[in-house]
């Protein structure tokens, strides 16, 4: 089991499945295969597959238990969702709920589930299907989104506009909110005594970075602000799927300083093993990554 200790509080790994379908090089634009092979000797074989040229990428949720609150943080893909342009995506039957028990929670034990973002692959365990409906998974839980990235999906999805993550609104958001469960939060917000979300914009609007301090001890979980550990080596390389590259970057660079400032522990949301670490600002300029001890 991976778990961490940040002051008083455990951040324990919740797998869902590894993701092996993007090709490095379209999913980083800026990428170029010089840059490949100048990085193979660490990327490969954990975060890069050289017999494919795609990248690994794992989709967990982090579980962080407080001793006063149990508060999930993103929900990847979930079971039984329809995602017809994503086929790796699509009607997935994975034991998550299992995985969350042994990591320390079952769904009614949840007091908060946080979400950086509201795309596909951030929200799927928000739901489950009971029947024909999609109903909350967590029925004790206030589910915290980002009210610029509520605007932003709801105004898509009042639009008409396909695609996955729009499904992913209407199957996995949209049951939260009717039901009562969603608490829909402003650009800072504090959640319980020791987290506090601070806006993220580029790879959505209302992308949002969740700061944990406890003690003198800070971590960071930092959802699509980085997909790869190569990104802190590259601040300015963005993903494909960034809405906005530039401010993606800025965004990048700017909580990469942060996190070597507080000397966070950096949590990403798909990173493969040991999926956290510590970033290191280099004498010259720039930055590197440093799997916990």
């Amino acid at each position: 089991m991976i778990r961490f200790r940040i002051g008083n509080v455990t951040a324990t790994l919740v797998q869902e499945t590894v993701d092996r379908s993007f090709e490095f090089l379209r999913f980083f634009p800026l990428a170029t295969p010089e840059d490949v092979q100048d990085n193979l000797s660490w990327i490969a074989p954990g975060h890069y597959d050289p017999a494919t040229g795609r990248m690994l990428l794992s989709m967990h949720s982090w579980l962080l238990d407080t001793g006063r609150h149990k508060i999930l943080i993103d929900g990847c893909v979930g079971n039984d969702k329809d995602r017809p342009g994503r086929p790796d995506w699509c009607n997935l039957q994975t034991p998550y709920l299992d995985r969350l028990a042994t990591a320390g929670a079952r769904p009614e034990e949840i007091d908060y589930v946080l979400c950086t973002h509201l795309h596909a692959d951030h929200v799927g365990w928000n739901t489950r299907l009971i029947g024909d409906r999609w109903v909350p998974t967590f029925p004790n839980a206030k589910y915290v989104f980002s009210k610029t990235e509520n605007d932003y999906w709801e105004a898509r999805y009042a639009a008409d506009s396909k695609g996955h993550h729009i499904l992913g609104y209407k199957d996995s958001v949209l049951p939260v909110i009717e039901a009562g469960q969603a608490m829909i939060v402003d650009d800072y917000a504090q959640i319980g005594d020791c987290l506090f979300l601070e806006p993220a914009p580029g790879h959505t609007p209302g992308h949002i970075a969740i700061w944990l301090k406890s003690n003198d001890a800070h971590a960071v979980m930092t959802g699509d602000i980085l997909h790869h550990p190569i990104q802190v080596k590259y601040p300015h390389w963005s993903c494909f799927g960034c809405i906005d590259q530039k401010q993606s970057a800025e965004t990048r660079l700017k909580v990469l300083e942060k996190t070597c400032e507080q000397r966070a522990l950096l949590l990403p949301g798909h990173f493969m093993a040991p999926h956290a670490g510590y970033v290191d600002e280099k004498p010259g300029g720039g930055f590197d990554f440093r799997h916990p001890d």
